[in-house]
């Protein structure tokens, strides 16, 4: 028999991923989203269209479509569910919550995938969620405010690309080598199987699969788990930043200690600035994430039934819970270890270059007196050819007139009158001279 590609029927699709929120920045999203007065004021977000009334639905618009939010629920300062419609290359109807947490989720039912409606191919569904994935990314940096905007941006650049993939189905699977291979591609590798209930939970790098004839019972559990795999993905993602903050660094400290001119020190001091900047939002990301790791601990184990409870115990659950608190630890520990060097370096980059300032300005002030001196002797030179010109024409006018026997004869004060009238238009040509070079002096100062 060849190859067949699995497939299941109408998968639901669930995103989870963390923002950071907290009540105040929740408060500002839920009014961002439900009040219409604000919306209409608020055009960065909101745009009104001609085809829907803004009065019963909010619209808004990104670079390539147009989604319509639809509100369910709220709980002031607390959680916001609603839908977001988006309109694209197949259309998505797409389920949303967002609580205080940062906890968000993103739910779709994939009724069509390529060329397949209802029962779907994970071959043509791995193409699908990457779509979902950006989409919802841009809804939400759209909704968000400009600080947790920032801080996301700063992490993971303009748009977040993955997030914890959930895929739910009803449809039986059979679990064999060929299986295994193509739910990978919609969850990374596959780390571990559980069999519960007339039904698997598929566990991979970065999703879950499961499959059971009565998906909705897993509800709580994936309202649950794939936000402690997400926050687990984030506290991962700070510690590799950290540590190529710390490669970065000590490439600089190297740099520093080998000798670098002042195109190096202005490059230098650009990436120390950044390197502060992320340092700081990496300090803010794990302030956040403290406190939900601290609050889930210690509200563990939920308030669910015996069947949640059970798969939670299953997953160990509250192991990572706890080492989630020391890897935060290991985080603050290394992220002050970095700003401490990163400050050391500063430090050490600011006398560097306090030190190059002050060299270059005694050289400077060097090259200045050498090129005054300079000047000097180059005017007193050029007075002297003015002085020799003027004696080389008395000279020739003495020869050319003839007189020059009868003058030799004249003497005052024992020298004779040649003598003199040499000496005269001598002095008279380097007076002149002077006159000329100070005007010249003063023309070019005046410029």
């Amino acid at each position: 028999m060849g190859f067949k590609y699995l497939k299941i029927k109408n998968p639901k699709v669930i995103l989870t991923e963390w923002i950071p929120f907290g009540k105040n920045y929740m408060t500002e999203f839920i009014d961002r989203i439900t009040l219409k007065e604000y919306q209409r004021k608020r055009i960065k977000y909101f745009t009104a269209s001609e085809e829907r009334d803004i009065r019963y639905k909010a619209v808004f618009e990104t670079s390539d479509y147009q989604t319509t939010v639809n509100i369910i629920e709220f709980i002031p300062e607390t959680s916001v569910k609603f839908t977001a419609e988006i309109i694209g290359n197949g259309k998505k109807d797409v389920f949303i919550y967002v609580d205080y947490l940062g906890r968000c989720i993103y739910a779709s039912e994939i009724t069509k995938a390529g060329d397949e409606e209802e029962i779907i191919s994970l071959d043509n569904l791995s193409f699908v969620i990457p779509d979902l994935i950006l989409d919802s990314s841009r809804i939400m940096s759209h909704l968000i405010a400009p600080p947790q905007r920032y801080l996301l941006e700063t992490l993971y650049g303009e748009i977040k690309v993955y997030k914890h993939v959930t895929v739910l189905t009803e449809t039986a699977i059979s679990i064999d080598e060929n299986t295994l291979v193509e739910i990978s591609q919609v969850i990374g590798a596959v780390k571990n199987i559980l069999e519960i209930d007339d039904g698997v939970i598929i566990f991979g790098d970065f999703g879950i699969f499961i499959s059971n004839p009565n998906p909705e019972k897993f509800e709580k559990f994936i309202y649950y788990y794939p936000f402690i795999r997400s926050i687990t993905g984030v506290s991962r993602d700070l510690f590799f930043k950290l540590n190529n903050i710390a490669s970065k660094l000590e490439v600089i400290s190297n740099n520093l200690e080998s000798g670098i001119d002042l195109d190096d020190i202005t490059e230098i001091r650009g990436e120390l600035s950044r390197i502060d900047r992320e340092l700081a939002v990496i300090e803010i990301v794990c302030g956040y994430l403290k406190e939900i790791i601290e609050f889930l601990n210690s509200s563990y184990p939920p308030n669910f039934g015996d069947f949640d409870l059970m798969i939670l115990e299953k997953v160990e659950a509250e192991r990572k819970l706890k080492r989630l608190i020391y890897r935060i630890a290991e985080i603050e520990n290394i992220l002050a270890s970095n700003s401490s060097l990163a400050t050391s370096l500063t430090r050490l980059l600011t006398t560097i270059s306090e030190d190059l300032e002050r060299k270059i300005a005694n050289q400077l002030a060097e090259n200045t007196k050498y090129q005054v001196a300079l000047g000097e002797a180059m005017e007193v030179l050029e007075i002297g050819i003015f002085g020799v010109y003027a004696l080389e024409a008395a000279h020739i006018l003495l020869l050319t007139s003839g007189k020059d026997e009868i003058l030799h004869h004249i003497k005052i004060f024992g020298f004779p009158l040649e003598f003199w009238i040499i000496l005269t238009v001598t002095i008279l040509g380097i007076y002149v001279g002077k006159i000329v070079i100070e005007y010249r002096k003063k023309k070019v100062l005046r410029e």
